[in-house]
């Protein structure tokens, strides 16, 4: 059993937690074969704004006002697009920003690192196999390894540790930080992303997917679709 990552995000973000349409800490168990989802309507907007999300504004205005819709729309978790890294140096100071953390080979592999975090503090690891562990890697001391109850402040020291160990540091070929906290702050490298995405409720089994499509660190345009 596979925990779905990456390309099926946007149906994970349909189908989470009820009326909270997000990709939330609390769906942190391995999901297969997610139900149908029927798209009803799709637009794409090119010029003015929607929900107060400005074409050709700057990615860090467009951050502010994501954050806007916490209270009106219940957002509370932006998916980041393409939001890889490749040094572990780039990590610093940005970890403790996201939801979801993914340590894998450049290749991809079953044994790649899930990680979620929750209220400053790790929540859940995660093979990509589906396996769950209580801390990673397995064999290392509760001082070395990620644990969970780990605050998030702490593992930018501990994935260097990790790292500098020859046995472990092919996981760290490609790092992805997928889904943004947005009561956190901004992380400028997120203008590096070509996509940023959200979904909420808007009514009776009706949910509303929202792609920020950018180019040069600015909004292009936004696609909006509909769900149910």
């Amino acid at each position: 059993m596979k925990k779905v990552i990456t390309g099926s995000l946007f149906a994970l973000v349909l189908i989470t937690a009820g009326c909270q349409m997000d990709l939330s800490p609390d769906n942190t168990k391995p999901i297969v074969d997610p139900p149908q989802i029927v798209v009803i309507s799709r637009d794409s907007i090119s010029s003015g704004n929607y929900l107060g999300l400005a074409i050709d504004e700057k990615a860090e205005n467009v951050y502010s006002a994501v954050q806007s819709l916490q209270k009106s729309n219940g957002v509370s978790y932006l998916n980041i697009v393409s939001n890889f890294s490749t040094e572990i140096s780039d990590l610093q100071n940005r970890l403790a920003l996201y939801q979801y953390i993914l340590l894998d080979e450049s290749k991809g592999t079953d044994s790649g690192i899930q990680i979620t975090l929750e209220s400053g503090k790790v929540k859940s690891i995660y093979l990509n196999s589906g396996k769950e562990l209580s801390q990673w890697p397995e064999k290392l001391s509760a001082e070395s390894a990620v644990r969970v109850g780990d605050l998030s402040d702490k593992l930018y020291g501990k994935f260097v540790g990790i790292k500098g160990k020859s046995q472990y540091a092919s996981k760290f070929e490609r790092i992805m930080l997928a889904t943004k906290d947005v009561s956190l702050a901004y992380d400028p490298l997120m203008a590096k992303s070509p996509q940023w995405y959200f979904a909420y409720s808007v009514g009776s089994d009706v949910h509303e997917l929202v792609k920020i499509n950018f180019q040069g660190g600015k909004v292009s345009y936004i696609i909006v679709e509909r769900y149910k």
